[in-house]
């Protein structure tokens, strides 16, 4: 083809992949390019395209500088879309030939340097989501600005923002959100008189709102969340009456809500004042809000009831109170709301049961009530939820309000879209501001953003899907057949309640991905058909009275990534030795004393299991098992006599003497008290195991924390409670007792007898906590470690005054050195899985221990370590566990780098921003998809009480980057992560 028989060349939205050919730039008369929405890779190198008119290269993974095509293809250059690839380098000389340019769209990229200086000669210049940094010169903005998109968020801008942007006087939005931008905001931007959206979020504005804001009479979107304001909501934004987004999260107001006015703007269709600290009843007058569709007031401290009248809102799409101290029932008039598609009341204390009004709401696909008191029946009017959104959406469409990309629509994602659950948690790896604006205005126009599987259908469908999470309630009785009917929900969560009775089969109806139904009380066989549920990927069963045959069909669920059964001990069978099913370790099948497993299942076979021989019969020899039998049961007595004997002549030993026998020994074992008569402080019902010389009791412990007084609490966990005590022989100890109930408790206590007992877990390392020993009561499961009387890293690593960055620096290296000891001097090596600042405790002189092996795991050949279940904390557990499921040393590095971009900032993992702290430190340490930049200190560390070792830190927080790569093999191992720490020491 000549270079001038095609001037237009459309290859978007499809797979290319690789670098864009070289002989591409002999294609001289091209005048539009656009490969956007591929998955193009290498440098770019377009020199010889010298027609070039628009360009759009957008979402691809281009990396690399573009000086070799800027500004070589300006001359006639007037779009250019280079947004969503990996490219680097500077921009502020790389336009300055292009005359003819309007539109330029560099955000999400990894540029740096500063801005260019000839952006006011375009109508949009978009820059979000670099590393740009420096000062806004006023120079910049000049009289003749043609802006009208003006977006330099999500960058590292600081200083005064100049008032010279009312030379701008067509600009539409301006976005500065996500900057360190202080001092006051520029009164002049109340004189764009076209400006209708403005956001100013996460920055340090000051406080005081100047009164010219309030003639920009077109503004519809105001952002001033997350810049550290206090005390009451400021009475001006009562004036706003032009406003119809208002986003005021993440600051720290406590009042105002009504002396402000804001409950009073006639056109506010989302008002959020979430993450505040707002405290009293819900305002009744936010029902005069008859244009509000977006109602965001969680993460505060409002208490008593929900007013009955916030069912008089009919415009109402999201409402969300979840994360407060309401008290009460659900008001039924929350039926009235047929056009809400979420209602979220998560963690609070409501009762009383579910009302069967809610049925009504006939656009509801997203519902979250775990975490309350509610009991009851599910009322069958339920199962009606989200018949039909359709209105809804067809409203949504027929509006055609431009969604603006702020910092609303992340923070909404990530708090309505469930990020622990794939294909859920796909979401969190693709939000930048655009993906989120797209996201987001996907499912308010209801288009799904994941193919399900619909019954019936062979091919899979974008149609949008909901959840169902009741959760963490006290709900009873049986399940109607009518769950069939939530044919619109990909995501049930009934777990941790008290329903009983068996369980319907018609949940085969339902286009499920994930099915949570743990911790009830369900009987009966679990129904075969949940085999025809195709897409299904997580299902727990666990811990319920379920009985007879393992249904064979789940073998036919080719996706299923996490399955538990566990704790059901009437549930019989044999898993098959190839399939879907085989794929699962023990975990999975625990406390099923009735199922067989294939030999080749993690921690050998089942009771029960019969191995076949070559032909595949197991009857041939039986004689033979029954002697193979009967010797290891003579040995296994021969074996606890030796052991009896031995045990009775330690305990007789004085301690000097116990002392010097095990003295020298490589790897330490476990002295177990079996139960029995001869042992008058034992019961049949308690098994005490120590680790330590010293023995203790059952009847100490309790002595030691007063039996379990709550005035011995020291702290809470997820799993249990933790009391101090003192031993009989004065020494001070921290006695974590398990939840019955708890979550997973029992795998957990499984699992950290499994690493201390049956694997030979070494003398006690200086950088580890002690466990002195454990206990099983029936039920109770009690673990006893050394008291650290310096507390846990947790408790003070936002300090920078107390925590120095010198004793910052030694507890990385501490806690570096206890993770050397596990995974490369353990035999095998062991995965902590959990390492995190409340895993760190402190003694007395400061010096770090790691504890709660609760979660460890021996980790066997290939270092991975295959798990139905996530463990670790979120904000620290490796990207890839959700898609692997693996626990790995690597994931374990990924933790530390987590705690160590905490201890070098003090800053925390999850702030309740849109940005983690992993997304922050790469983007301020210059780590872009391809590797580091060049040395910076970040802004963070000047200026506070870390700045006297801002180098040190700056390189503390350089290795917590590197740690936290998204390839688990371009992490260093922590060997190499000590080596680092130990060279950021002064000599």
């Amino acid at each position: 083809m000549s270079d001038d028989e095609n001037d237009s060349w459309r290859f978007a939205l499809n797979t290319f992949s690789g670098s864009i050919p070289d002989d591409l730039s002999s294609c001289r008369s091209l005048k539009y390019l656009n490969l956007s929405h591929n998955i193009l890779s290498g440098e770019l190198n377009l020199s010889g395209l010298r027609s070039l008119e628009i360009l759009d290269l957008s979402v691809n993974r281009i990396h690399g500088e573009i000086s070799f095509s800027f500004p070589a293809i300006c001359e006639k250059l007037v779009v250019a879309n280079l947004s969503l690839n990996n490219l680097t380098g500077r921009i502020d000389a790389c336009f300055d030939g292009c005359l003819n340019l309007m539109y330029l769209d560099l955000s999400s990229n990894n540029f740096r340097g500063n801005i260019w200086n000839g952006l006011a000669q375009l109508v949009e210049f978009s820059v979000s989501e670099n590393v740009l940094s420096g000062v806004v010169s006023s120079s910049v903005l000049k009289e003749n600005c043609s802006l009208e998109i003006f977006d330099l968020s999500g960058n590292e801008f600081i200083g005064d923002f100049p008032g010279e942007v009312s030379n701008c006087r067509n600009l539409v939005v301006l976005n500065l959100f996500g900057n360190n931008f202080s001092g006051p905001i520029p009164a002049e931007i109340g004189s764009i008189s076209g400006l209708e959206a403005l956001f100013l979020g996460k920055n340090n504005f000051l406080s005081v709102i100047p009164e010219s804001l309030l003639n920009l009479s077109k503004l519809e979107v105001l952002d001033l969340s997350s810049n550290n304001f206090g005390g009451e909501v400021q009475k001006i934004f009562g004036r706003f009456t032009q406003v119809k987004i208002l986003a005021l999260h993440s600051n720290s107001y406590i009042d105002g809500m009504n002396s402000s006015g804001i409950l009073k703007l006639p056109n506010i269709s989302r008002l959020d004042l979430s993450h505040n600290n707002f405290t009293g009843p819900l305002p009744v007058e936010i029902s005069q809000m008859r244009s509000l569709k977006f109602l965001i007031l969680a993460h505060n401290r409002f208490n008593g009831s929900i007013p009955a009248v916030y069912g008089n809102m009919p415009n109402l799409q999201t409402l969300d109170l979840s994360f407060n101290e309401l008290t009460g029932p659900i008001p039924p008039s929350i039926g009235n709301l047929t056009s809400l598609l979420w209602l979220m009341l998560a963690n609070n204390s409501l009762s009383g049961e579910i009302p069967r009004e809610i049925g009504n709401c006939t656009s509801l696909l997203w519902l979250n009530l775990s975490n309350n008191k509610l009991s009851g029946n599910i009322p069958p009017e339920v199962m009606t939820i989200g018949r039909n959104a359709r209105p809804t959406f067809e409203a949504n469409q027929r509006n055609g309000e431009r969604t603006i990309a702020g910092s609303s629509e992340c923070l909404s994602m990530k708090r309505w879209i469930p990020a622990d659950y794939p294909p859920f948690s796909f979401v969190y790896t693709i939000l930048t501001r655009k993906s989120c604006r797209s996201l987001w205005d996907r499912l308010l126009k209801g288009t799904g953003i994941f193919p399900v599987c619909l019954p019936g259908l062979a091919s899979r469908t974008f149609q949008i899907t909901g959840y169902l999470q009741l959760s963490g309630n006290q709900l009873s009785g049986e399940l109607s057949p009518d769950i069939g009917k939530l044919q619109n929900f990909s995501m049930v969560h009934l777990g941790f309640n008290q329903f009983d009775g068996k369980l319907p089969s018609q949940f085969d109806q339902l286009p499920l991905i994930v099915l949570n139904l743990t911790r009830n009380n369900f009987s009966g066989e679990i129904p075969s058909e949940f085999g025809n549920i195709k897409c299904l990927q997580n299902l727990d069963l666990s811990y319920n009275n379920f009985s007879g045959p393992f249904p064979a069909s789940f073998n036919n669920l080719t996706e299923l990534s996490k399955l538990n059964i566990s704790y059901n001990p009437l549930v019989s069978g044999t898993i098959p030795s190839t399939g879907q099913l085989a794929t699962f370790e023990k975990t999975s099948y625990l406390g099923d004393p009735l199922l067989d497993l294939p030999d080749f299942i993690e921690n050998g076979p089942h009771h029960g299991h019969k191995y076949p021989n070559s032909n595949g019969r197991t009857g041939n020899n039986t004689k033979l098992t029954i002697i193979l039998a009967f010797l290891a049961l003579l040995m296994a007595c021969l074996i606890c006599g030796v052991l009896s004997i031995i045990i009775y002549m330690l305990v007789k030993r004085p301690a000097e003497q116990q002392g010097y026998l095990l003295e020298g020994m490589k790897y330490r074992h476990d002295l177990a008290s079996s139960s029995g008569g001869s042992s008058p402080w034992l019961s049949d019902t308690v098994k005490v195991i120590r680790l330590d010389k010293t023995a203790f009791t059952y009847s100490d412990i309790l002595k030691a924390t007063v039996k379990f007084s709550e005035d011995r609490i020291i702290g809470k966990g997820g799993f249990g409670t933790v009391y101090r005590g003192v031993l009989p022989d004065g020494r001070e100890v921290a006695v974590k007792k398990l939840q019955r109930e708890g979550l997973e408790g029992e795998r957990e206590f499984r699992a950290e007898m499994e690493v201390l007992s049956g694997n030979g877990f070494g003398w006690p390392h200086p950088n580890l906590v002690t466990l002195y020993g454990w206990c099983l009561d029936g039920s109770e499961k009690i673990l006893v470690y050394e008291y650290m009387e310096g507390g846990s890293l947790e408790d003070i690593i936002s300090d920078r005054t107390r925590l120095t960055w010198r004793r910052r620096l030694d507890i990385a290296i501490d806690v570096a050195r206890a993770l050397v000891f596990l995974h490369h001097e353990c035999y095998p090596p062991i995965v902590h899985r959990d390492v995190k600042a409340s895993n760190v405790l402190l003694d007395k002189e400061g010096k770090a221990l790691v504890t709660d092996f609760g979660l460890a795991r021996v980790v066997s050949a290939g270092d991975s370590h295959v798990s139905t279940t996530i463990a670790g904390t979120v904000g620290y557990v490796a990207p890839e566990y959700g898609q692997t499921w693996q626990a790995t040393t690597k994931g374990d590095v990924y933790s530390f780098g987590v705690l160590a971009m905490e201890l070098a900032t003090g800053r925390r993992a999850l702030e309740g921003g849109e940005e983690c702290l992993v997304e922050w430190g790469r983007r301020v340490m210059g780590y872009g998809r391809h590797g580091p930049g060049r040395a910076v200190i970040p802004v963070v560390l000047l200026g506070s009480g870390l700045a006297e070792g801002a180098e040190e830190m700056s390189e503390l927080l350089r290795i917590g980057v590197r740690c936290t790569a998204e390839a688990p093999n371009a992490r260093p191992n922590v060997k190499e992560v000590l080596a680092m720490l130990i060279k950021i020491l002064p000599h």
